[in-house]
C-alpha cells in the first residue's frame, strides 16, 4: 500500500480531499514519513522532520495530522502497518492466520523491514507516542485474532480452553525468537511452519 491509496484514511476530517493540489501534498508528506520511518526509525517522525523532507511548512503538516500520534499512525499505514479486519475472515483456520499474520512474516522477512519492528518494539518502552500508537494497532489486531480462535473452537478445529492472549503471545514470541533472537535466516517459510505448529499444538482432540 502506498502513501497516494491512503489519502482518504487519514485522520484530517475537517475537510474533503477534492483539490488535487492538496492529495498531492499529502502524498508527498506521507512518502517523506515513510522514508523516514524506515531510515531512521519512530522517533524520527516529527511535523519538523517530515516538513522539511517533504519540503512543506510545519503549518501544512499540523493541519493534516493535529498531533504526533496522527502523524505517526498515518505513516504506518502509508507502510501497510493494518491489521486486517473481522470481514476479511474466510472461517477457515489456517487460511485466516496466513491472512491475519501474512504482512508481519513477510515485514520480518524483508531485511530492510524487519530492523523497524524491533525498533518499533524498543522505542515504545521509551516514547509514549509510540507507545499509544503501538496499542491502538494491537487493540485493532487482538480481536480479530480473537475471532480466528473463537471461530475455529466452534468448528472442532481447535481445543475449545485455549487462552488468545496467551495464544498471540505464542506465535508473536515465536515469531520475535527466530527473527532476532536466532543466527538462522527468518523467511516465510519459517513463519508459516511456526502457524502450523501452532495449530498442530492445539488442535481439538
Amino acid at each position: 500500500m502506498n502513501a497516494s491509496s491512503l489519502l482518504n484514511q487519514s485522520t484530517d476530517t475537517t475537510q474533503p480531499h477534492c483539490d488535487p493540489r492538496v492529495e498531492r501534498t499529502r502524498a508527498a508528506v506521507l512518502e517523506a514519513a515513510s522514508e523516514q520511518m524506515m531510515i531512521s526509525g519512530p522517533s524520527a517522525i516529527t511535523h519538523a522532520s517530515v516538513a522539511a523532507i517533504a519540503n512543506v511548512s510545519r503549518t501544512t503538516v499540523y493541519k493534516h495530522w493535529p498531533t504526533r500520534a496522527d502523524l505517526l499512525r498515518a505513516t504506518l499505514e502509508a507502510l501497510g502497518k493494518t491489521s486486517p479486519g473481522a470481514d476479511e475472515l474466510t472461517g477457515e483456520l489456517r487460511p485466516d492466520l496466513g491472512i491475519l499474520f501474512g504482512t508481519i512474516v513477510m515485514d520480518l522477512a524483508d531485511d530492510q523491514r524487519a530492523p523497524l519492528i524491533a525498533t518499533m518494539m524498543e522505542r515504545a518502552l521509551h516514547d509514549s507516542t509510540v507507545t499509544a500508537v503501538r496499542d491502538e494497532l494491537m487493540a485493532d489486531f487482538e480481536p480479530v485474532f480473537q475471532t480466528i480462535i473463537s471461530t475455529a473452537a466452534h468448528n472442532g478445529e481447535l481445543r475449545n480452553d485455549i487462552d488468545p492472549e496467551l495464544a498471540l503471545a505464542s506465535i508473536l514470541g515465536s515469531f520475535i525468537y527466530m527473527r532476532f533472537l536466532r543466527p538462522t535466516t527468518f523467511d516465510v517459510a519459517t513463519g508459516e511452519r511456526i502457524l502450523d505448529e501452532f495449530i498442530a499444538r492445539n488442535a481439538a482432540p
